[in-house]
């Protein structure tokens, strides 16, 4: 998972572009890049946040009408500072000058690889998606025709996620293009203004930079985009598109829309499922911040059970996409802070997201105890995670995941409530799940293999296996 943002128009991008990666920092924080054109090739890239990436006016101002950034969340591969360095995004090629950008997970990347000549730089999988096409566009005369067949040849082979961006120039003047995958497990938004043209992850961009939403670019697609604001559009392969669920669940953020449905209103509609599911006698609601906050409105409103704030949180930094266990341990550790004024001798229903490994969750049931909490009743807004994601969330290993054993059955409820010291746990059902979100998504994370799309199931019970066995078959942004 990581976020993606192009901007062509008739005026220099980079400042737009870095503006752009603030509002998709959430999606991404092992590095940030940005890449600008102007017939030259200015690119600064790195690992950490955007605000360290680009610490000096001069990394921020850069010539060119057309640039794409990227802010990288890593889901494979080595987490070591060099790593990181060395896998950050945009990526380019002088030969043929082609930029690209990615934000999924192409899980075929070996089969790719045999046919393209071109040597890999890194392992990660956006290779896959820039040297096939490099190799289309190469010493030819790159046209939006050209782009659009050697696009849809390319959609043909990739198997897995992707929105990806790419720049190429055409000798006369660039383009931006853009790429889905038939199902649209990521999202993909277009917005305009004043001539100027935003392909971006998240509709929160527009806001930021104050461009107007136009619209989802539909999965399967093809959208290029010249500096004089001409589009060509082409829906390649048109099947149901099925976005990632956890991307309603925990990636976008709130102020964002997918597909036209608010992140804001499908949580609050959660949490009110959830209250109606599983009920908890209780004094308060408090939100896990801000993970849980929606959620815990939700369930407040549904159950008349007054919401509270009785825990603060000091940091921006999001726990689950850190690059390590220490590290989300120490994110938890410092980033909260718990108001023994709202909590002491009440009973609490707590709300949060999802549960992944329980790094969180275990913190926070201790820390409201400590602060005098009676009773701690967890209520959670995504149904229990059991299976690898492979198409883009850091969930590889059924090791990881609290809700299955050692062995890999799942474990009971009671019993998971018990590791994490609560008097009580209740879950959202997938149908709950289906319902609020209001149109059919991938759920491969908690209902595997029949989550995933169907054309897939196959393929990712066979890298289940692989990975069972200990046997890393892909590498991922």
């Amino acid at each position: 998972m990581c976020g993606i943002v192009g901007i062509i128009g008739g005026r220099p991008v980079s400042r737009l572009i870095y503006h752009s990666l603030f509002a998709i920092q959430h999606r991404g924080q092992s590095s940030a890049g940005m890449l600008t054109y102007d017939g030259n090739i200015h690119v600064t890239k790195d690992s950490g946040l955007v605000r360290d990436v680009f610490n000096d006016e001069k990394k921020i101002n850069k010539p060119g009408n057309i640039g794409i950034g990227h802010t990288r969340y890593s889901t494979a591969g080595m987490d070591d500072e060099e790593s990181l360095k060395k896998n950050a995004q945009p990526e380019y090629l002088v030969n043929p000058f082609l930029a690209a950008v990615h934000n999924g997970n192409i899980y075929n990347g070996s089969d790719i690889a045999k046919e393209t000549a071109r040597i890999p730089r890194t392992d990660c999988d956006i290779q896959w998606l820039l040297l096939p096409m490099a190799d289309a566009l190469y010493k030819k005369e790159v046209t939006p025709e050209l782009i659009m067949d050697s696009c849809a040849h390319l959609i043909t082979q990739l198997k897995g996620s992707y929105s990806a961006l790419y720049l190429a120039d055409s000798g006369d003047h660039p383009y931006l293009f853009a790429m889905t995958d038939p199902r649209k497990i990521r999202p993909l938004v277009l917005g305009k203004s004043n001539g100027m043209y935003c392909l971006t992850s998240e509709t929160r961009v527009f806001k930021r930079i104050n461009f107007e939403y136009i619209k989802d670019i539909p999965g399967g697609s093809v959208i290029i985009i010249d500096e004089h604001g001409t589009i060509w559009e082409k829906q390649i392969i048109k099947k149901p598109e099925m976005p990632c669920m956890f991307e309603f669940v925990y990636f976008a953020k709130p102020d964002s829309r997918i597909k036209d449905r608010s992140i804001h209103n499908v949580r609050q509609e959660i949490g009110q499922r959830l209250a109606v599911e599983q009920p908890a006698t209780a004094d308060i609601v408090i939100p896990v911040p801000e993970s849980g906050r929606r959620y815990a409105i939700g369930y407040s409103r549904q159950s008349s059970i007054p919401l509270e704030e009785g825990i603060m949180k000091d940091k921006d930094e999001r726990s689950f996409i850190q690059q390590t266990q220490e590290n989300r341990d120490k994110t938890v550790e410092e980033g909260l802070s718990f108001l023994r004024s709202a909590l002491e001798d009440k009973r609490v229903v707590l709300v949060d997201d999802s549960i992944v490994r329980g790094t969180n969750i275990r913190k926070i049931v201790k820390g409201l105890r400590t602060a005098g909490a009676r009773e701690v009743h967890v209520r959670i807004g995504c149904p229990p995670l059991i299976a690898p994601c492979y198409l883009g969330i850091d969930m590889r290993s059924r090791k990881e995941f609290l809700a299955r054993t050692p062995s890999g059955d799942i474990k009971p409820v009671d019993e998971i409530s018990k590791e994490i010291g609560a008097d009580s746990l209740g879950y959202i059902s997938i149908e709950g799940l289906r319902k609020a979100i209001g149109f059919e998504h991938c759920r491969g994370c908690i209902d595997f293999p029949a989550g995933y799309p169907p054309e897939m199931q196959q393929d990712v019970q066979r890298l289940y296996h692989l990975n069972h066995q200990g046997i890393r078959a892909y590498e991922s942004c």
